[in-house]
């Protein structure tokens, strides 16, 4: 199998004048074999494309050469989000090998129409790749309807398809109960792709007898609708409760802030019904994490009500390296007490005082 290729060859060149009909059987028949004069990867996009010919002698010479590949070369292929997904599609068709088909599904760029054919056969091992997989699943939903199809599913798998469906699908029966704002059931998750991501790799590697990563305030243990939806947040994987921190509504976006996981508490500022009064309650909570602090100090447009930014800069949970920028814009009066605040760190109250003392000389 070469690895020198001309600049002008490619797999997609090579298969467009495949289709074209102006390739020989007796070339096929040596692209089938493996010898073709483009990268390695290049070889394998032809070889997946060959193993599907109409052509039985072909296909299952490719097939042959592609099973023969090794396994390495063809999952760094199946893995690599730059790949065309036309080749990636190709690749899920033609491979049998369960560690390059679970890179494919893992693979953002391969197509979810595809991921949707292999879950109607994936054996068991794949398809845990897929339930796990919730930001694709919350994207195409028809994957998990494909999943439920299958006939060889494992009962394990099942019930956690159920439960997904369950939680996220069957919408009107559940938006009140879990406090999902009905305007948003539907949002794009696009926001937040990369905490998902995330939470299902946590969710894949639990940690052993976590302790609660939320603690409800006196007030919210007496209100039984609150007490009841933080029953249910404590049964949920990391990614559900991503997912509903981004689409809550006021109640339980204010809940799951203070999710101790950041990826949590991430997703519930995040939330595009989130507003002023929100965060500015938010800044001055002390039992939100530092990285909540930080996201709202990144929103220009939060920071330019002055009640947020007064809020950050006294909260001793804020980074100093957020509070510090903030301290020129403070008033006298704020900065007054600033200085004298022996909550906060010594660094901010050392540059309140500096600047205290240039603006009561001006």
């Amino acid at each position: 199998m070469s690895n020198a290729a001309p600049a002008e060859l490619s797999a997609a060149a090579i298969i467009q004048q495949i289709e074209s009909g102006a390739v020989p059987r007796e070339a096929l028949l040596t692209f089938a074999h493996g010898f073709l004069p483009l990268e390695q990867e290049d070889v394998i996009a032809v070889l997946a494309y060959l193993a599907t010919s109409e052509d039985g002698e072909i296909a299952v010479l490719a097939g042959t050469t592609l099973a023969e590949t090794p396994s390495r070369v063809v999952f760094n292929v199946a893995s690599n989000e730059n790949t065309s997904p036309d080749h990636l599609a190709r690749l899920a068709r033609a491979s049998h090998d369960n560690t390059v088909l679970g890179a494919l599904i893992r693979n953002r760029a391969l197509d979810d129409a595809t991921v949707a054919q292999l879950a109607l056969s994936a054996d068991p091992l794949l398809q845990e790749v897929i339930v796990i997989n919730q930001s694709r699943i919350l994207r195409a939903p028809e994957i998990l309807e494909a999943l439920l199809q299958n006939p060889d599913l494992s009962g394990d798998v099942r019930r956690r398809a159920i439960e997904t469906r369950e939680e996220f699908f069957d919408k009107k029966a559940r938006i009140a109960e879990l406090g999902i704002e009905e305007d948003l059931i539907d949002a794009p998750i696009e926001p937040i792709i990369d905490l998902l991501e995330a939470a299902e790799l946590e969710d894949q590697q639990p940690e052993p007898d976590a302790k609660p990563t939320l603690i409800l305030t006196e007030a919210e243990a007496n209100d039984p609708r609150k007490e009841a939806l933080f029953s249910r947040i404590l049964k949920m994987t990391v990614a559900q409760k991503v997912l509903l921190g981004f689409r809550g509504d006021r109640s339980t976006r204010l809940i799951l802030v203070r999710e101790r996981n950041r990826l949590v508490a991430s997703a519930a500022i995040r939330n595009p019904r989130m507003t002023d009064g929100e965060a500015e309650l938010i800044a001055g909570m002390r039992d939100v994490a530092e990285e909540v602090l930080r996201l709202i100090a990144l929103r220009r447009d939060w920071m330019s009500k002055y009640k947020i930014m007064i809020a950050l800069a006294r909260n001793p949970r804020t980074p100093v390296g957020v509070v510090l920028p903030l301290i020129n814009r403070l008033t006298l009066r704020d900065l007054k007490g600033l200085k004298d605040d022996r909550g906060v760190a010594e660094v901010v109250r050392a540059s309140a005082r500096k600047m205290y003392q240039v603006k009561a000389k001006t």
